[in-house]
């Protein structure tokens, strides 16, 4: 009988390590899929933190093309503003004689400022729908660079309504110098319209320097300027060309500096025309105001 409890006894101890064993055997297991679990959750949390740093940076960009985009827009209606007071001042200086080119170059103008007033009431509109896609939750990258594509073709449209406008403007100043009666002598000639047509074409090729060779018109709009420096030059006027050039301390100009750190160190460069300089004949006429980039 002895015999009999000592056998049971070590037939359930046997039973009972070899559950205990089995049970081992799953919390092993089910530590390694807790351990897995965990490294999966923290990689999944690296790639979202990831995925926000690239949202932000996207972001960011997106912030800088409405930046640009408003620049944009206040250039056009600063245009518009000094392209109607620069005709009409010119127009009181020429002889009345060419009465009715004005009429026809007012006429022209005010096409042009219509022009510009439809360019920006479209880049408006399309400025307020990105405006409501971005708003209205566009958290994905894909959202973000087709927002980017709809901000760089409103940009694209708005070059392209400049392009048109200075060309318009380009034949109406060519029509005026060739209206102008020829200057006597050098004691009475008037440089007046001649210095406001060369300010309107150091603008103009600021303009193009901007932009990319692609835009509708620009090939068009750069033989038309380069015809009107020719035609300057053969009156005896010189438009000295500076854009993009080195600045140095001995040049004769007015010159408005800023920082650029994507220029080599020391360097200074010409990177905006206020006023070009002019010579007439040899002999300057007008200074130039210049924009200087540095890195000192």
């Amino acid at each position: 009988m002895n015999m009999k409890r000592l056998l049971l006894f070590a037939f359930i101890l046997i039973a009972v390590s070899h559950v205990l064993a089995n049970d081992s055997l799953k919390i092993i297991n089910l530590q390694r899929e807790v351990s897995d679990l965990k490294s999966t959750i923290s990689r999944l949390q690296q790639e979202d933190g990831r995925l926000k740093g690239l949202y932000l940076q996207q972001a960011k960009e997106l912030d800088s093309l409405r930046m640009k985009q408003q620049l944009q827009t206040e250039n056009v209606k600063t245009l518009a503003e000094k392209v109607g007071a620069d005709i009409s001042d010119a127009n009181q200086k020429i002889d009345s004689n060419v009465s009715t080119l004005s009429e026809s170059i007012n006429s022209r103008t005010l096409i042009g400022a219509l022009g510009i007033l439809i360019a920006i009431g479209l880049l408006a509109l399309t400025y307020y729908i990105l405006k409501r896609k971005i708003s209205s939750g566009a958290t994905t990258i894909d959202k973000i660079r087709s927002a980017q594509e709809g901000l760089e073709t409103a940009q694209k449209a708005m070059q392209e309504e400049s392009v048109k406008l200075d060309s318009k403007l380009v034949e109406l100043l060519d029509k005026k110098i060739e209206a102008t009666p020829a200057p006597v002598s050098n004691e009475q000639t008037d440089h007046t319209l001649a210095l406001k047509v060369a300010d309107e074409i150091v603008r103009i090729e600021t303009n193009l320097s901007r932009m990319d060779t692609s835009v509708k018109g620009y090939k068009q709009l750069a033989k038309a300027v380069e015809r009107i420096r020719t035609n300057f030059l053969a009156n005896g006027y010189e438009i000295v060309e500076m854009l993009g050039k080195p600045y140095n301390e001995g040049m004769k100009v007015v010159a408005n500096f800023v920082s650029d750190d994507t220029l080599a160190e020391g360097e200074q460069k010409i990177t905006g025309i206020i006023k070009p300089q002019i010579n007439y004949k040899g002999k300057m006429i007008q200074s130039a105001q210049i924009t200087v980039s540095q890195n000192l």
